[in-house]
């Protein structure tokens, strides 16, 4: 299909309910895409408003009950439990026959069930969860690419109209995501197990050494290296995180217990000084984390980084970023690892995708820097 063709616009009218980082990336993906006539944004924000209408994410800016009730397209891009209460209201506003509702969230089944049982029959509701996101947040971190090559699930129900399926389907895939279609249940239990779970122990791990800090300083001190790394998704945002325990628990609960009963077993082999045990855990762990493909974006936001090793003398951190500026390499960071067992080299650089990564490396390396890149 040709970009900007009158056959590429499929929806007259998308309404995105939410213009922070994920509604004004999509926004701004249809525009580049040309999928649709018009764009409007709604949000309770006035100043996320103003910047979507800067930014030329959205035409206009609108009330809901006006937006919407003309869209052939309603994208709900709010956390899930806003949502679920965005889907009350709009089964009270008339909607256009046809319409197609969708929405972000993480999990899948109580938003697909509560849709089921308040949207008319002529409207579809399919829902949507991009695996993508920035270290970034808000609108004004919003870009087009933001999910190019990502995972971007869609959870139809049971029996779904195939035309609205295919209907969603065009609205994702004009992103640059790759769609993976999955029924509502399958997609809670899987993201229960490869992100949930990560990011709650990840945040206990966190808060169980950020108590420790006042028996001695240099806990953060050494935080700053590995641990920052292992514990890097516990800077989620916390209300998307609340609402995500409260609406898939009953996926997420038998996991935290098996991981309760796992940690007896660890402390039982330490107890009896089992290192063959041991050894062969942690041999399991890292064979099956390295089998996993290195390239591809999953559940969990990837970070492009690099380390590079340098002499420690005035001026080379500008060096190293007026090097990279000077060839258009855009650079998201750029930080001192004090505690780095496990790196190579004293500065950490990230980036905003592979390819950036990747380019990065290719020219510090042509002038004689040693670089590892962080898989």
């Amino acid at each position: 299909m040709t970009e900007g063709t009158a056959e590429a616009r499929h929806f007259g009218r998308i309404a995105v309910v939410g213009c922070g980082l994920i509604g004004g990336s999509l926004a701004l993906a249809w525009r580049r895409a040309e999928i649709a006539g018009e764009i409007v944004g709604v949000d309770s924000q006035p100043d996320h408003l103003r910047a979507a209408l800067e930014l030329g994410a959205v035409d206009r800016a609108l009330p809901l009950r006006e937006a919407v009730g003309e869209a052939d397209a309603v994208v709900l891009a709010v956390p899930v439990r806003q949502s679920l209460i965005l889907l009350r209201e709009l089964a009270g506003i008339p909607l256009a026959k046809g319409c197609l509702i969708t929405d972000v969230g993480s999990t899948k089944r109580e938003i697909c069930r509560t849709a089921g049982s308040l949207l008319p029959k002529d409207v579809y509701f399919i829902g949507g969860h991009p695996m993508a996101g920035s270290e970034k947040s808000g609108i004004r971190a919003a870009s087009p690419r933001l999910f190019e090559n990502a995972v971007y699930v869609l959870t139809p129900r049971e029996g779904e109209n195939p035309e609205a399926v295919e209907r969603a389907r065009a609205l994702v895939s004009a992103t640059g995501a790759q769609v993976l279609l999955l029924d509502p249940e399958r997609h809670d239990r899987l993201v229960a197990a490869v992100s949930h779970l990560p990011h709650v122990v990840a945040a206990q791990l966190v808060d169980q050494v950020a108590a420790l800090e006042d028996t001695d300083p240099l806990y953060p001190v050494l935080a700053a290296g590995g641990f920052r790394d292992v514990t890097r998704v516990a800077s989620g945002h916390p209300v998307m995180w609340r609402d995500i325990l409260l609406t898939n628990g009953d996926e997420l609960r038998p996991l935290l217990e098996r991981w309760r009963e796992q940690i007896g077993v660890i402390l039982d082999w330490i107890d009896r000084k089992d290192g063959e045990a041991l050894e062969s855990f942690f041999r399991r762990a890292a064979d099956w984390r390295d089998s996993l493909p290195v390239r591809g974006r999953g559940a969990i936001r990837p970070v492009y980084q690099c380390t590079v090793d340098v002499p420690d003398e005035t001026g080379i951190i500008g060096r190293i970023a007026t090097l990279l500026a000077d060839e258009g390499i855009g650079l998201r960071n750029i930080g001192i690892l004090e505690s780095r067992e496990e790196d190579i080299g004293q500065l950490i650089l990230t980036f905003g995708d592979e390819g950036e990564r990747d380019e990065a490396v290719s020219l510090l390396e042509s002038r004689g820097y040693r670089v590892h890149v962080r898989l």
